[in-house]
């Protein structure tokens, strides 16, 4: 699990180009034809922008580094706790175990 949390950690740190934003394509039924749009996130909603044609594959190429960002870091997120849940249960094992004691004992009537 080490390793995979400093591979996810090396994805995440890495310098890459990337967009905040997903490539979307849309077909065109009158004519057919096929355009892509980013979807850019905003707090409220999401908002397209027009890509043109000579523009798609350096938008795609940096919209997919966007998503793979996105998915190390959740992935990430799950590892490590992974191992903090596994580092605690180890330390629960190595402690020594404790007598709780509630209250008084009640004797029983007539003894």
């Amino acid at each position: 699990m080490k390793a995979r949390r400093n591979t996810l950690e090396h994805i995440a740190m890495h310098h890459r180009p990337m967009v905040a934003a997903s490539l979307i394509e849309r077909h065109y039924p009158p004519n057919g034809r096929l355009a892509y749009y980013l979807s850019i996130p905003t707090p409220q909603n999401s908002w397209h922008s027009y890509v043109r044609k000579e523009k798609v594959d350096y938008y795609r190429r940096r919209a997919s580094a966007w998503g793979e960002y996105c998915r190390a870091m959740a992935e990430w997120v799950l590892v490590n706790k992974k191992i903090e849940r596994l580092l605690r249960n180890l330390g629960k094992g190595r402690c020594e175990t404790l007598e709780i004691r509630r209250g008084k004992k009640r004797r029983k009537p007539g003894a």
